[in-house]
């Protein structure tokens, strides 16, 4: 006898998973209002589709396309640039509405989160679903756009729930359910298992998730490894993974790289160079880390990088120190005339305590420290955009784009 029947006791415990609806799409949708409703494809730096939004996906857009094959399959589709501070700065705004409401939070991705919500129905005096809503709607309230959540006894589970119904999704699956929701579930469409292993489950029979679920132990051990059986037991309701709440918090490095399109204008790329090494440093203090090293490259039109590296004598998290070094360097790195592509940053010898340089003058790093406290305050609130360096806006004028709600940050004196 290979198979048994699924008896699960109800909310041992209770696993909600979110996933943000086409997270990048969703968030230039929600930034720029023009863009609500319209097939919005992200990626337009790199030449092909690398988000989608619900409304592009209606169209037969998918990521990976190319630009011509999207034009040519709608014309209309607005095509932007990727911006990938402004998508972890609403991560971090999520985040921070999903913890209001249990402190058991992982992390997953920048866009997936898993919470532990066992426990809290006598706190908040409702069922595990009306919890998951209340979460769904803040964030739609607070960041204008959609998530898709799922509530069950496990992680696995709690995934196959988030996924049963999207965009803007609530489905909750308690043990006695769980039989509904996996007899018709293809058994790769289940989280950790893979084509290779789905191909491997159809010669035993096992086509779908519930058909996996149903085999006893005994036969689950003979034939998959050990993350397999983890995978059916957590099918079978039983936690296995638990929610991990430890956020990152060491890195060995920070980069930040940014394609555009080919110019030899100076400004631009400039400017480019100068964003990049804003954002390193804006998420280098996000962790509480300085840095005394930093490698700064242009890449050309034909693919070959030009790098210099920085040493400082001091750890510093303020890119401001570092201007005159990084003007120094991009100017022995640039050459007129020739075509450029992209720009980077990489930070390097990270420490978790700013040691300051003896000969420093402490009284103009106390007012840096400051004036940045003041600007990471405006970022997080208001967006990334709220504060540019001067180089960024003569960019954004040189590359003929318009400044969204910048604030200039021209001269800084301290």
């Amino acid at each position: 006898m290979t198979e048994q029947p699924l008896i699960i006791q109800s909310w041992s415990k209770a696993i909600l998973h979110l996933d943000a609806d086409g997270f990048f799409a969703s968030v230039e949708q929600a930034t720029n209002p023009v863009l609500k409703g319209k097939p919005v494809v992200v990626g337009a730096e790199r030449g092909m589709a690398t988000a989608v939004s619900y409304e592009a996906k209606a169209r037969g857009i998918t990521r990976g396309m190319l630009v011509h094959e999207i034009k040519r399959l709608c014309p209309d589709a607005v095509l932007v640039e990727s911006d990938y501070e402004k998508y972890s700065l609403f991560s971090v705004k999520m985040f921070e509405i999903i913890r209001r409401f249990s402190s058991q939070v992982e992390e997953y991705s920048i866009d997936e989160a898993f919470v532990d919500l066992t426990g809290l129905r006598r706190v908040y005096r409702c069922s595990y679903g009306e919890i998951g809503m209340r979460i769904k709607e803040t964030i739609k309230r607070e960041l204008g756009i959609t998530v898709s959540v799922g509530v069950s006894l496990t992680k696995v589970l709690a995934k196959v729930a988030s996924k049963n119904r999207k965009p803007d999704g609530l489905t909750v699956i308690p043990g006695k359910d769980v039989h509904l929701y996996l007899k018709e579930l293809p058994i790769e469409k289940i989280w950790g298992i893979g084509p290779n292993t789905a191909s491997y489950c159809e010669k035993l029979g096992i086509r779908t998730a519930l058909d996996f679920a149903r085999k006893n132990e005994n036969f689950i051990k003979r034939y998959f490894t050990k993350p397999h059986q983890e995978i059916w037991h957590e099918l079978n309701g039983r936690s296995v993974y638990p929610v991990v709440t430890e956020p990152k918090r060491t890195y060995k490095s920070i980069s930040k790289v940014k394609t555009f399109n080919p110019t030899s204008d100076r400004n631009v790329v400039y400017g480019h160079l100068i964003e990049n090494i804003d954002n390193a440093f804006f998420k280098a203090r996000r962790y509480g880390l300085s840095t005394n090293r930093v490698i700064v490259f242009i890449k050309r039109q034909d693919y070959r990088d030009i790098a210099c590296e920085i040493v400082l004598t001091e750890y510093t998290s303020y890119p401001e120190i570092l201007f005159p070094s990084v003007r120094d360097a991009f100017l022995s790195l640039y050459k007129e005339g020739v075509r450029y592509r992209q720009t980077g940053v990489i930070l390097l010898g990270l420490s978790a305590v700013r040691q300051g340089s003896l000969f420093e003058a402490s009284t103009r790093v106390e007012k840096i420290e400051k004036l940045y406290n003041v600007i990471d305050y405006l970022k997080v609130k208001f967006g990334r955009d709220i504060l540019v360096h001067a180089p960024v806006l003569c960019r954004n004028e040189r590359d003929g784009r318009k400044q969204k709600i910048g604030i200039p940050v021209l001269n800084i004196e301290v």
